[in-house]
């Protein structure tokens, strides 16, 4: 019996050898099942997965992904930085003078309201300045006319305007005198106190209308005063 155990033992191993051999004659079986059952191929597959994983790093490094974060950084400099809205005009920052503009043949009289930045930096103004026209009865206070404004950037040397219209007195009478104009600039406290270039006197009315009324920023044209 152990005779034969023996020989049945050396029979398999010549048998598991055979089957080893014509295994290699084909070179695709025995590469798929060296790659399934060795250990070492489990290492070689984690480098060829990990492969396209590193290549983000390496793109990020790169010029390109380099060039890409300051374009963003630019963009954001520009528009918090060179793209940023200037700081608005103060009274300080603006010379402020007013003139006769009116048409001949107008029903309203206009005076025209310069506005010169002349500080050395740009600065933005928008809406309606406050005003007041002096007169022998108290101050009267300018209405807002139904106009809109975008705004507009001042740069140093540069001028903008606003209108002033108003009734002139054609009664006969002495009517209402006015004596002086205060402007204060839009989102501004402080006033300027200006000589007023208009006709001498407004109407005497009873009239729910507003006799002085202003236009906003830009509301007559350059060139005046």
């Amino acid at each position: 019996m152990r005779t034969s155990r023996i020989a049945v033992t050396a029979a398999a191993v010549v048998a598991g050898l055979t089957l080893s051999a014509c295994g290699g004659d084909d070179g695709t079986t025995n590469a798929g099942s060296a790659a399934s059952s060795s250990p070492s191929s489990a290492p070689a597959e984690e480098q060829t997965e990990s492969a396209p994983g590193e290549q983000p790093e390496g793109e990020s490094s790169g010029a390109g992904s380099q060039e890409g974060t300051p374009d963003q950084g630019s963009a954001g400099q520009g528009s918090g930085g060179t793209g940023t809205k200037p700081e608005r005009c103060h009274t300080d920052d603006l010379t402020i003078t007013a003139s006769d503009a009116t048409i001949g043949g107008d029903e309203t009289s206009t005076v025209a309201v310069k506005l010169l930045n002349k500080s050395d930096r740009a600065c933005s103004i928008k809406g309606f300045a406050g005003v007041n026209l002096l007169s022998s009865e108290g101050a009267i206070p300018a209405a807002r006319r139904d106009q809109t404004d975008d705004g507009t950037v001042l740069k140093s040397g540069e001028p903008t305007y606003f209108g002033i219209f108003y009734k002139a007195n054609e009664s006969g009478g002495s009517g209402v005198k006015i004596k002086g104009l205060v402007v204060t600039p839009p989102d501004e406290k402080k006033p300027v106190t200006l000589k007023w270039p208009g006709e001498p006197s407004l109407p005497v009315t009873d009239s729910p209308d507003p006799s002085v009324e202003i236009g906003p920023m830009g509301s007559v044209g350059q060139g005046q005063g």
